[in-house]
């Protein structure tokens, strides 16, 4: 189908959205280099700079997204496709026309940056399941 042109694959408006949030992000928190307050961003470039010690790194610094060969969207998207469907790398390598080591990576990279993040939550799950355990959408345990 997507040699066929039937399925297009466009993130620019995905890519769009994750720069300003991670913009937004570098605004309020503080330069990872000096600790200092003081970092701003543009919205035509890539890089947010820190006032106090001249930081420049790009806006995807210490991101799951930063040094890809896929752009922010992508990278989202791929791990969502995998983490949510039953597509495997080898389908999703295609989709986003990107060689499959590309997608690999990035996919377990993403995957263990979402295991960094959330340790408190991964903790409350071993400590609070024990067997076969399903949550339905209201948030109720149900035993398997």
């Amino acid at each position: 189908l997507i040699e066929l042109g039937v399925i297009e694959i466009n993130t620019e408006p995905l890519d769009a959205r994750i720069e300003r949030r991670l913009k937004r992000f570098w605004e309020n928190t503080s330069c990872p280099r000096c600790g200092h307050q003081s970092i701003m961003t543009w919205e035509k470039h890539d890089r947010v700079r820190c006032r106090n010690c001249e930081f420049k790194p790009v806006y995807t610094h210490g991101t799951p997204f930063h040094e890809k060969h896929l752009t922010t969207g992508e990278v989202l998207l791929a791990f969502t496709l995998y983490a949510d469907t039953l597509l495997s790398i080898n389908q999703i390598a295609p989709l986003l026309g990107r060689a499959y080591k590309t997608v690999h990576t990035a996919i377990r990279e993403a995957e263990a940056a979402v295991q960094r993040g959330f340790p408190l939550t991964w903790e409350l799950f071993n400590q609070t399941i024990d067997g076969p355990t399903q949550v339905d959408e209201s948030g109720k345990v149900c035993s398997g």
